[in-house]
């Protein structure tokens, strides 16, 4: 299944950045994360995620630095890809 997770910073991420892209990195290499796509704003990301099912997306994005330490918010959407 695909989805699309947009995220919104609610806090400072300065400090969890570090960590944030070794996660990434990892969720990548897992072939979960297809793609980041980070708002020009600076005020959250879109990601492309592959999973097996709703639960395993939020798990991965409930993993991130970012979410684990509730400076962003992330609202998970199921897509369909034609």
């Amino acid at each position: 299944m695909k989805f699309i997770a947009e995220s919104h910073n609610t806090g400072d991420i300065a400090p969890y950045l570090e960590a944030e892209g070794v996660r990434i990195g990892e969720l990548v290499q897992a072939g979960i994360l297809e793609s980041i796509f980070l708002k020009a704003d600076q005020s959250g990301a879109f990601l492309v995620l592959t999973t097996d099912d709703e639960a395993a997306a939020r798990t991965a994005l409930d993993s991130l630095p970012l979410a684990q330490n509730r400076v962003t918010k992330v609202e998970l959407t199921e897509v369909v890809v034609p």
